[in-house]
């Protein structure tokens, strides 16, 4: 066997490999899967809707409407547990019906998988340049992440991980302001500064909001619903 064919075989081997991985699909949770066949079963959504794209903060807001009477119809598209890389692998979903506005939080459960702050911040940033790309007009607005109240429960993942999510918000306002988007700050109003802790009036379980903390949320959007 002569080292031309050698190399040849190895080369085509190693090309067969990588072009496997890259097709192997996104696997989601289990509740990952049945909220991405609730939201086909309620089929395409549509044109220029409002959209509330991101994880169980998005999700646990329930019925966004109910703050927003006088907006348009405001679409639930959050998932519990999700990251950068499942809403990645769903946004056709919501893309395909060029939103008015989507309002975008994420990162949470990409620290909470052990992930870097750094590679957390890329897995965010390639969702927004998706939407920018495929969305040239739609309105995104980027949300931080939120604090944590180890006092009112303790998220074994995220535990010692508050300096990471101050971190990662840094990280994403410098990104918005310098390609200017909008970036809200859901942190510092939730936050009380003198524990350093989200407020626990705001806060049900350590990570997730009260209906306080999602009537803080409303207000700090309200004015942007009515742009």
């Amino acid at each position: 066997m002569s080292k031309s064919f050698l190399l040849t075989t190895i080369l085509l081997c190693v090309v067969g490999i990588m072009t496997h991985a890259q097709q192997v699909p996104y696997r989601g949770s289990k509740h990952y899967n049945r909220r991405m066949k609730q939201f086909e079963q309620e089929g395409v959504l549509p044109d220029n809707a409002i959209i509330m794209l991101g994880d169980s903060h998005s999700e646990y807001g329930g019925d966004w409407n109910r703050h927003f009477p006088d907006a348009p119809m405001i679409f639930n598209r959050g998932i519990v547990g999700d990251d950068s890389r499942g809403i990645q692998n769903r946004l056709n979903q919501v893309l395909t019906c060029n939103p008015s506005k989507i309002f975008f939080e994420c990162g949470t459960n990409d620290l909470s998988h052990g992930w870097s702050v750094e590679r957390s911040f890329q897995g965010i940033i390639k969702v927004i340049e998706t939407i920018r790309s495929h969305c040239p007009q739609t309105k995104l607005y980027v949300q931080s992440l939120l604090p944590l109240n180890d006092k009112v429960g303790v998220w074994k993942l995220l535990k010692g991980k508050e300096d990471m999510i101050v971190q990662l918000n840094g990280k994403l306002k410098e990104y918005c302001d310098h390609h200017s988007l909008p970036f809200i700050d859901l942190y510092t109003p939730l936050l009380n500064v003198k524990t350093n802790r989200m407020q626990p009036e705001y806060c049900r379980d350590g990570l997730h909001l009260t209906d306080k903390g999602y009537a803080i949320w409303a207000n700090i959007i309200r004015r942007l619903m009515d742009e």
